[in-house]
């Protein structure tokens, strides 16, 4: 497999654009993946008030291993760091709330890691009633301490918020992917997330997609399914299609064709298995 060309070369931004519908979708599926483990990050805290460092490490990450966030902010970055924002808005913001909240989530990650392993020396110090520990730890490494757990709680509201910001911007941006097939057919594939994240069916998120009728939103996945080669899964798109639109033509027209190369495969199969 051959490398892209760098960063800002023709070839490099040729290859890019080319790809630009798989990037968006791997985008996407990473958005679902941070978002889910930032969750589970805040509903710890919420009820233990704690966050653990290695929960932070999972999310953020480091430059030789890179966390979800790490690598959605990259994701984000490549696809619209070159944008004007007067044509790609949603894509703009995205990019910059996505950036925020990985500064944000460094900062936590550092604050958690300052109380999680020298929190307990200073508490071990503070016991102490020699009037050197006194010296070197008294109140002041008390309130330092006390100031970092008040600024973790304002981190994590801080990144609720903007978590909730990405959310949004995210719907919006979705609207204009009616042309990326392997978007559509990954929200297909994943109805469920589209309910964690925003609260709402499949359905009505196509809809906005295809207000023409969300039967062209699987018959989109059907198409591309068939270019690929995934005739079962192109079949399944249509029947989808179907029982959104029972009179979608497109469905009509190829769900029967498809039935008969599946069957011709499968006693082709058979002969060569009897």
């Amino acid at each position: 497999m051959t490398n892209p060309a760098p960063a800002g070369s023709p070839s490099r931004n040729r290859w890019f654009e080319e790809r630009r519908h798989l990037f968006v979708k791997n985008m996407f599926k990473g958005f679902g993946a941070t978002l889910g483990c930032f969750l589970a990050i805040h509903e710890a805290y919420a009820t233990s008030g704690r966050v653990a460092f290695a929960d932070l490490d999972a999310l953020v990450g480091s430059e030789s291993h890179r966390g979800h966030l790490w690598l959605l902010k990259d994701r984000c970055h490549e696809l619209w760091r070159d944008s004007d924002p007067k044509e790609d808005l949603s894509g703009s913001l995205l990019d910059w709330v996505i950036g925020s909240i990985f500064h944000e989530a460094m900062k936590l990650k550092e604050n958690t890691y300052m109380l999680q392993y020298y929190g307990p020396l200073a508490e071990a110090m503070r016991k102490r009633s020699d009037a050197h520990s006194v010296k070197f730890c008294g109140d002041e490494c008390q309130r330092f301490m006390a100031r970092t757990r008040d600024e973790i709680g304002h981190q994590m509201e801080s990144l609720s918020f903007m978590f909730q910001r990405a959310s949004l911007l995210m719907r919006t941006l979705l609207i204009d992917q009616r042309e990326n097939a392997l978007l559509v057919r990954y929200l297909i594939e994943n109805p469920g997330l589209v309910e964690q994240l925003w609260s709402e069916p499949l359905i009505r998120l196509l809809t906005d997609m295809f207000p023409e009728g969300a039967d062209q939103a699987y018959c989109l996945a059907a198409r591309s399914y068939r270019a690929g080669d995934w005739h079962q899964e192109a079949q399944a798109a249509y029947r989808q299609a179907l029982t959104v639109n029972p009179a979608c033509e497109e469905a009509h027209r190829h769900i029967h064709q498809l039935e008969g190369m599946l069957r011709h495969r499968r006693h082709a199969a058979s002969a060569l298995t009897a």
